[in-house]
């Protein structure tokens, strides 16, 4: 992804600022986006837009701390601000039950303090990963309340596949051709950990891991797609 560092370096209009990390944000480069925010909060250091859109971009790059410290000090200086104490919320339960995951992908991807690496837990691994649009997606008031990171659960039906969330919330569909592959594969005895990748009211992009492939399937990946065609999905999503 091509950085436009240099287009913004000597920036000083916070909403053109501003537009350039949301813009970051939405093709998923967190580095950029983080880089972008800083520069505002240079400007502007209690501007809690900024702060917010900071701490997101350190919990989808996997520094789930940092993620936590900048969402604390929004609370210090907003104490309402509704993002913040949504998201902080999600942050203390999300190292707690990652704390309780026992699969060994799980353990994998957490570091020494026992917190979710999302920078891990979003390796791309040939054959065993995917990044996925859903379809058919629930209301935009439920799925504005995901985050990068949250573990979600796959629900099997006789022709399809709906993800949800832990609670067992509905939040859309697999792609059929993909549904009825992994509809197989599941029955045959495999097993996959689900992620939100990137959400906003009007799209949903998760992130699906192989964690545990049957005797059946021992030379069968379940994802045929290059790494080239899932940075574009990445990248489009």
């Amino acid at each position: 992804m091509i950085s436009t560092t240099k287009t913004w370096q000597g920036e000083t209009d916070i909403d053109h600022l501003s537009q350039l990390a949301i813009d970051a944000a939405l093709s998923s480069d967190w580095q950029e986006a983080t880089k972008i925010n800083q520069k505002i909060l240079t400007l502007a250091t209690d501007n809690v837009e900024a702060l917010n859109r900071l701490a997101k971009a350190f919990m989808c790059a996997g520094e789930i701390e940092k993620a936590q410290k900048t969402y604390k000090k929004v609370l210090e200086i907003d104490p309402y601000n509704i993002i913040a104490i949504k998201n902080y919320d999600k942050i203390s339960k999300l190292t707690n039950g990652a704390t309780n995951k026992t699969n060994g992908a799980t353990i994998k991807n957490m570091n020494s303090n026992g917190h979710v690496n999302l920078s891990t837990v979003f390796l791309f691994e040939p054959g065993k990963t995917k990044t996925i649009n859903l379809l058919n997606l629930a209301s935009p008031a439920v799925l504005a309340a995901l985050n990068c990171g949250d573990m979600l659960e796959i629900l099997t039906k006789k022709h399809a596949i709906s993800i949800t969330t832990r609670e067992g919330i509905y939040l859309g569909a697999l792609p059929d051709d993909i549904s009825v592959k992994m509809i197989g594969y599941i029955q045959g005895g495999n097993r996959y950990e689900v992620f939100v990748k990137y959400a906003t009211t009007k799209s949903l992009t998760i992130f699906i891991r192989e964690v545990e492939r049957s005797a059946r399937f021992a030379n069968q990946p379940s994802f045929q797609e290059s790494r080239i065609l899932e940075d574009k999905e990445t990248f489009f999503a």
